[in-house]
């Protein structure tokens, strides 16, 4: 048998401090990466360790998620969003906290990997609530909302860890404290689920890839893992590179240049409810591929500053089309019951993008250089976007004809 649930009926003064809990919580997980990688080389230079060493504290929180966010999302069907999202904010905050007051670089690493497990979890639980609570227009919209909080995060957080580090390297970890004040806020706002469970473990499985059509959820979750790939790749790791060299900008030009994909993609994905009427989600998804790609490919050939901006605005506006429509297609696509362990496959997903895009393009980048790597991957993506939009219009062309046959 499926499990079957309902959320307990919230009034409309409820409504937006609920979504405004969601919101708080996308801010808390986007934190745990954008606010320390910039402080890396302090840190670095603070515990006197390698760079490889430092860039631990990034792997340790991301690579929990890949393996362990599946059962967090198992466990949220079960027993409920609320239950498991408000213990992570807490641990999430408790635990990055906690590395002010250690002293041991493995212990620290221990704290990240408990944080990282955290975060994934409030990563998935924050699309997978929108999913619940909202439908239709609304949903899309807030889905939408919820990526420009996402990219806001990413964009602003650099620059606070930046400004921090120059007190202490530790000083960026006391803002995970954000987490508890949350985590507290939604232990007394967030709706508590009532849920009648008659499904687990294998069962769960089958009758979840009973009621999800496969083929779709598979190329959504590809797109996903395509999008965190470039995200982290190119734009996080190869850029900066190509800044510094191509064009010999200080830390702060590179930091403000970075932040420029921010600002389209948060104003693209304001708008994502809008653009789903005109354009369907594979199709919004394939032009963010395109996009994505021209973005690259002129960063890659261009050596100027202002033809670079620009291809840093493409980067932004494709993300945009591509990443809140593909979390608003899952979520359309997934029964209620399954939809915490669907969700959840989307953020191991994207955080399996996020740990292997880095070292899978500065891989590349050290045979054939950093621009040329990024002219191969602009090519790449334009390629796959390209393909996606024709395959889709002889797709909709052949449906046509059968139609009038």
């Amino acid at each position: 048998m499926t499990t079957t649930h309902r959320f307990i009926p919230f009034t409309d003064i409820q409504k937006p401090q609920t979504v405004f809990i969601i919101f708080a919580s996308t801010l808390v997980s986007v934190m745990g990466v954008s606010i320390i990688s910039p402080i890396l080389p302090t840190i670095q230079a603070a515990w006197n360790i390698s760079a490889s060493q430092a860039s631990l504290l990034i792997s340790a929180f991301t690579l929990p998620g890949v393996v362990l966010t599946p059962f967090v999302g198992l466990v949220s069907d079960r027993i409920g969003r609320k239950r498991v999202l408000v213990p992570s904010l807490f641990l999430f905050g408790v635990s990055g906290v906690a590395i002010v007051f250690i002293d041991g670089f493995v212990l620290i690493l221990g704290l990240r990997v408990v944080q990282g497990i955290a975060g994934s979890a409030i990563m998935s639980l924050t699309v997978t609530l929108l999913g619940d609570l909202f439908s239709g227009e609304r949903r899309s919209r807030l889905i939408g909302l919820n990526a420009s909080i996402l990219a806001i995060g990413a964009a602003g957080y650099p620059l606070l860890g930046g400004v921090l580090a120059l007190l202490s390297w530790a000083a960026p970890f006391v803002c995970f404290a954000l987490g508890i004040v949350v985590a507290v806020a939604g232990s007394a706002i967030l709706p508590e689920p009532e849920r009648s469970t008659d499904s687990s473990g294998l069962s769960y499985v089958i009758n979840a890839a009973r009621t999800v059509p496969a083929w779709t959820a598979l190329g959504l979750y590809a797109s996903i893992f395509g999008i965190f790939v470039i995200l982290y790749g190119a734009q996080i790791t190869l850029v900066p590179f190509i800044l510094d060299e191509l064009y010999g900008l200080s830390s702060g030009m590179i930091g403000l240049l970075l932040g420029l994909p921010a600002v389209t993609m948060g104003l693209t994905s304001s708008q994502s409810s809008r653009l789903l009427r005109h354009l369907s989600p594979p199709r919004l998804i394939a032009l963010g591929f395109v996009t994505y790609g021209i973005g690259m490919t002129l960063v890659s050939l261009t050596r100027s500053i202002v033809v670079l901006a620009g291809a840093l605005f493409l980067f932004g506006i494709g993300q945009g089309f591509a990443e809140p429509i593909t979390d608003t297609a899952l979520n359309a696509l997934t029964p209620d019951a399954f939809r915490g362990g669907i969700m959840s496959i989307r953020t191991s997903v994207l955080q399996f993008g996020t740990t292997l895009g880095p070292p899978m393009f500065v891989a590349v980048a050290s045979v054939v250089g950093n621009t040329d790597a990024l002219l191969i991957a602009g090519i790449a993506a334009f390629a796959i976007g390209v393909s996606g939009l024709g395959l889709l219009t002889l797709s909709h062309g052949r449906e046509e004809l059968s139609l009038r046959g």
